[in-house]
């Protein structure tokens, strides 16, 4: 069976031409090493990320853990690291057990377990300072904003004899997140936070720069950088106030006229100033009495003229009663009233903080409007809206113009151009797919049709079941009547006999045949089936 076997297929090759053996050979390899692959791919996990942006401090201890726990793990870079997807949470927790991963940084864990025997006094100084920049960094990393921290801690050491001591400082280092900002409220957070923290620390001499090198937050308490940090905190409230002004307006537009079709520009000027102002006024209209005084004199004479001589009694500022002569008795009387008024006060003490509106300048542009009342309508409309006051110096300015949208009618056809191309060439990319694969189908259809075309003289059943029963049977039918042995071949060769069995009584040895071919049809039918195939191979080779 074996030699038959490899017979028919040296057969087989031979019979083939080159190319065909090229694709035989060619088919073989592929399978060769797409089954390994395969195979391959089919027992391999998939993995999933369960550590990224890891300090290579921590990548270390986590690679570690990992191979001693015989996990599988992939690296990509040096701070992610993969695991199968259906162990992600579990070494997630067993990693978080571990304390792991650690940030980078050495916290209060750093005496866990340490023996202080031997240890001098500036390293149990050196380990605490350690320990609390470890323990601020977690802190300060646990902010979503911030996605690495380092912070410098110094704090001076105590003199007995000096009468100032030096102040603590210390500085942070932080690199915030893709897409997110720290404004000035979080970085008093931060200032705050690490003040606090540390002993003798104040927030003035804590300075927070970024990784980009700008300054958050000036450490030294001096005058040029209070000046700089006022300055920017100035321009930066103008700034939030021109942006607002700027939003409010062109929603409105955008709301009136359609979007892109207005430009709004605000500039805003804001008084810092700090004044203190005392009036005091009084109303003339309104009086009030608050005292009355009167005096009345009165005295009379006997009617003696005065007489004497002259002299320095008589130059005296108080006259001096004198003798009068002549009998006419004198009358003297005086009466004098005073009354004191109390005039109505008013007084008033006005502080006026910095930060008030100074002066407000609003440029508004509008795409193609030409109508001078609609144009004028829409200023009063934008000046209510902004708060335009012309008293304080406010200036509006609404102009009309048409508005060059070359650029964007370019870049939209661009775009179009562009996605129509992509929608080609994905079709296109389709259509070759579906065209390949015809093409191959087509190929290895045609390329079986010839190989069975081209090998059907080649083989030849190995097993033959159906003749061996059928010879049996023909035994069987000769041994009661001679000359009936009938081959299987010339019994199924006659293709009237089962047409001319309705027609005419079949003969006891046509019977026996016949159940025959049909035991052997219904027991072996591959076998018939083989048999068929090569008679019609040989009637094909006999009409070529």
């Amino acid at each position: 069976m074996l030699t038959q076997l490899r017979e028919q297929s040296l057969a087989f090759w031979r019979a083939q031409s080159r190319t065909q053996r090229m694709v035989i050979l060619a088919l073989a390899l592929t399978g060769v090493v797409l089954v390994p692959l395969l195979a391959t791919w089919a027992s391999t996990p998939s993995y999933a990320l369960a550590f990224s942006g890891l300090s290579e401090a921590d990548a270390g201890q986590i690679v570690e853990q990992l191979t001693s726990d015989g996990t599988p793990y992939r690296l990509r870079g040096s701070g992610t690291i993969l695991v199968p997807s259906d162990e992600v949470y579990d070494v997630r927790l067993r990693m978080a057990r571990d304390g792991l991963p650690e940030g980078g940084s050495v916290g209060y864990e750093l005496f866990n377990g340490g023996s202080v025997l031997g240890m001098t006094e500036f390293t149990q100084r050196l380990n605490y300072k350690r320990a609390l920049e470890g323990e601020l960094e977690r802190t300060i990393g646990s902010l979503h904003a911030v996605e690495a921290v380092r912070v410098h801690v110094v704090t001076p050491e105590k003199t007995l004899l000096a009468s100032e001591q030096a102040l603590a400082t210390a500085s942070v280092t932080i690199k915030v997140r893709s897409g997110v900002s720290l404004d000035a409220a979080q970085v008093r957070a931060i200032t705050q936070l690490v003040a606090s923290s540390v002993e003798g620390l104040r927030p003035e001499n804590v300075a927070v720069v970024d990784v980009d090198g700008n300054l958050l937050a000036a450490g030294a308490n001096s005058q040029d950088s209070q000046v700089s940090s006022l300055t920017d905190g100035k321009r930066a409230a103008e700034g939030a106030a021109a942006n607002e002004l700027e939003a409010g307006i062109q929603n409105l537009l955008t709301s009136i006229l359609g979007p892109n079709r207005s430009v709004v520009r605000a500039s805003v000027a804001m008084d810092w100033t700090t004044r203190e102002t005392t009036t005091e006024s009084f109303d003339p209209e309104t009086a009030a009495v608050r005292s009355s005084q009167v005096l009345h004199e009165a005295y009379s004479t006997s009617g003696t003229l005065p007489s004497g001589v002259p002299g320095a009694s008589s130059n005296l500022p108080t006259p001096v009663p004198t003798t009068t002569s002549g009998t006419t008795p004198y009358l003297y009387e005086r009466t004098e009233e005073t009354t004191n008024y109390e005039v109505t006060q008013i007084q008033s003490h006005e502080v006026v903080s910095p930060g008030g509106i100074e002066r407000v300048t609003l440029s508004v542009l509008v795409d193609g409007m030409t109508d001078p009342a609609a144009l004028e309508t829409l200023s009063s409309v934008i000046a209510a809206a902004a708060g335009i006051d012309t008293a304080r110096g406010d200036a509006l300015a609404v102009e009309t113009l048409t508005f060059d949208r070359t650029y964007f009618e370019e870049q939209a056809a661009e775009m179009d151009s562009q996605q129509r191309t992509s929608q080609y060439w994905e079709i296109g990319k389709w259509v070759a797919v579906v065209l390949v694969i015809a093409a191959a189908l087509w190929y290895v259809q045609r390329l079986l049709s010839n190989l069975r075309l081209a090998s059907a003289s080649a083989w030849t059943p190995i097993l033959k079941p159906a003749a061996q029963a059928f010879q049996l049977q023909s035994t069987t039918a000769s041994a009661s009547r001679p000359g009936a042995a009938v081959s299987l071949p010339q019994a199924l060769a006659q293709p009237s006999a089962t047409a001319l069995a309705r027609a005419t009584p079949l003969t006891p040895e046509d019977e026996q045949v016949q159940r025959a071919v049909t035991q052997l049809a219904e027991q072996n039918p591959s076998s018939v089936a083989d048999i068929i195939h090569l008679w019609l191979t040989e009637d094909e080779h006999r009409n070529g």
